[in-house]
């Protein structure tokens, strides 16, 4: 089953001249993301990583909806925004269409942003827990004492929305972090460039007394203005379907020099060296948060204090208002899990689906919505 279709199989670097359609390209990106998933389970020391997929009681549930996007619900989910190829797409999705839409009430409000990145130099050799865990805190560090509470009171700061990003390429571990720093108006140009600079003083000062060696003025502290949700895509990397604040905040899964390179890279080398480095990868970020609001923002700009955990966004994929079900027995789901051809398995059962529609549609039979919403399951199982 898992060979059906002409191009499946190990991504290299020459150009595929077939371009599938979107529903195709998102189905291939899946059934990549659980093979990747089942050599994850075999590194990974996280026991909930190692059951992640597999499904809990006797069945589990695949509903499909008119998006034709599988939801499965009874299955053990993880969570993690790090290093699960199956939720970190999810979770980090969910994540920045969050961030969008609270930037977008803050700033049809009248409020300013500004997209602040601190980074530091890196030499291949360093080790990844050597730096991330300082960059991780770099808004903390460098938004303290009371030249900050005066600059804070200019501003009329609101509040930070912050994510860290890690990358792997020539010089190795680079790990920097994101952040929106939202103020009750748009910064000046002037106001700008007096905070770019005093924050790059303060975080040459962080580096240096850590150890970490010299920041300079050209890379070690950035700050951009945001005029619009999606304004970040004229000057960073453009995705498909253009690349939000959010999007940038949050997916770094997407991203060319992103740490799923390095898994994608042992499924197709085996090279053991790759998975050393993957593990590392797995052990410094393992139990860190992705993405962080500062206390009270995120009551003012949704009206709720409380976030949703990792694993339920985990779950959300695919929800829609169910239409059709598939009972899947937990033995043969399992299999596929274990075999990494899950998402094979969600690709046919969505194109019957699809043909179930359509004679649905033909016939003019008004499909009814499912007794037991997949919104419900998907919180419940």
């Amino acid at each position: 089953m898992a060979n059906r279709r002409p191009h499946e199989g190990p991504l290299g670097n020459t150009g595929n001249r077939f371009t599938p359609p979107p529903h195709e390209k998102r189905q291939f990106g899946r059934e990549s993301r659980h093979r990747m998933k089942r050599l994850q389970r075999s590194l990974t020391s996280s026991r909930s990583a190692g059951l992640c997929c597999f499904g809990r009681g006797e069945t589990v549930s695949v509903d499909v909806g008119r998006a034709l996007t599988a939801h499965v619900s009874n299955v053990r989910r993880c969570g993690s925004p790090w290093s699960c190829p199956v939720c970190a797409p999810v979770v980090r999705q969910q994540r920045a269409v969050e961030i969008d839409a609270a930037l977008r009430r803050h700033l049809d409000g009248g409020g300013g942003a500004l997209f602040v990145t601190f980074t530091l130099r890196h030499h291949r050799g360093d080790t990844l827990a050597s730096r991330l865990d300082v960059v991780s805190k770099s808004m903390r560090y460098v938004l303290t004492g009371n030249p900050w509470q005066r600059r804070r009171e200019a501003l009329g700061y609101v509040g930070v929305m912050k994510a860290v990003e890690v990358t792997y390429g020539e010089n190795g571990w680079h790990p920097h972090s994101h952040s929106l720093l939202l103020t009750e108006r748009p910064a000046t140009e002037i106001e700008r460039c007096e905070l770019s600079s005093w924050m790059f003083g303060r975080w040459r000062g962080v580096a240096e007394r850590r150890g970490l060696g010299s920041v300079t003025r050209a890379n070690g502290v950035d700050v951009r203005p945001v005029t619009s949700a999606g304004s970040l895509s004229e000057y960073l990397t453009v995705v498909e379907g253009g690349w939000s604040p959010g999007l940038e905040l949050t997916r770094t899964d997407r991203k060319s020099r992103s740490p799923f390179e390095l898994l994608k890279s042992v499924l197709e080398t085996g090279d053991a060296r790759t998975a050393a480095l993957w593990r590392e990868y797995e052990r410094a970020t393992f139990g860190k948060r992705a993405v962080v609001w500062s206390p009270g923002l995120r009551r003012r700009l949704c009206g709720v204090e409380l976030e949703e955990s990792d694993e339920a966004l985990a779950a959300s994929e695919g929800l829609d208002l169910g239409l059709l079900r598939a009972l899947v027995p937990s033995d043969v789901w399992n299999a596929t899990v274990r075999d990494g051809t899950t998402g094979v398995l969600l690709t046919d059962i969505e194109r019957a689906a699809a043909l179930l529609f359509f004679i649905a549609d033909t016939l003019g039979y008004d499909v009814p919505i499912l007794d037991l919403p997949a919104f419900e399951g998907a919180r419940n199982g």
